[in-house]
């Protein structure tokens, strides 16, 4: 059960976007929303910075009816500080610039890979122009990490009323068809609106354009759960996905 977001708040239009998400997301699952300043040298490390985004914090949220909240500023390097804090909380929200679809596609380490990789609770991914929740694409292929996707997602969009759509991969036809059947299984005790799709391969491209051509506003699925060094060399798919895609992204471990 969620009781607790956290949301990494700054003054970058991504990292607003990500408190309005956050926020609103807050409000309609009822919990309590952390806000967190990471202060460091991506924001000159200044007091001044941080004594205005809290200010515009605590506005923003005194805006939400309803919302319970507490706004704090942590010094140290938001690569490990967000890994941390997210210790005290169930489910964490952070935002992605739009440069990341090209700039984070190379050989490098970008901030939100070692926050994925090392990330212990689910994280909503959001890009710029993102929407709050009406559909959800949860991808299932057939393991215990795609169970967890599954679950989280029935309570979110059980509590925010969006549909849910399940789309099975895996690499026969058959195993597909057995995924889809194990999740219509488990969401018929579920107060939401469900349809389900199978397609072969857990790819990139499936998981995009499934989200795209049927209009779902958050792609849920599992993190990679390959060895750091392959995910240095190699981007996995949920890394591309996270970086790809043009809508909210939901990774659990």
């Amino acid at each position: 059960m969620i009781k607790n977001i956290l949301v990494s708040i700054g003054d970058t239009d991504y990292e607003k976007n990500a408190f309005d998400y956050a926020g609103q997301l807050a409000v309609l699952l009822g919990t309590h929303l952390s806000c967190v300043f990471f202060q460091d040298s991506s924001h000159g490390g200044s007091a001044e910075v941080a004594e205005t985004v809290l200010r515009r914090t605590e506005k923003e949220c005194a805006l939400y009816d309803f919302l319970d909240y507490h706004i704090e500023a942590v010094a140290g390097n938001p690569r490990q500080m967000i890994c941390q804090k997210a210790h005290s909380a169930d489910l964490v929200v952070v935002g992605l610039p739009e440069d990341i679809k090209t700039r984070g596609l190379k050989l490098i380490q970008t901030q939100i890979d070692d926050v994925l990789a090392h990330i212990t609770k689910p994280i909503i991914v959001v890009h710029e122009q993102c929407t709050l929740l009406r559909k959800i694409l949860v991808v299932n292929h057939g393991d215990i990490y795609s169970d967890h996707v599954l679950s989280l997602s029935a309570e979110i969009g059980e509590l925010t009323k969006s549909e849910i759509l399940g789309l099975a991969l895996s690499n026969t036809t058959q195993e597909a068809t057995d995924i889809k059947q194990q999740m219509e299984a488990y969401l018929q005790f579920y107060d939401v609106p469900t349809e389900f799709l199978t397609a072969l391969g857990f790819t990139v491209t499936n998981i995009l354009e499934n989200a795209e051509a049927n209009d779902c506003d958050l792609i849920a699925l599992s993190a990679s759960h390959h060895g750091r060094l392959y995910e240095m060399v190699f981007q996995s798919t949920t890394q591309t996905v996270v970086k790809l895609a043009n809508r909210a992204v939901l990774v659990t471990k």
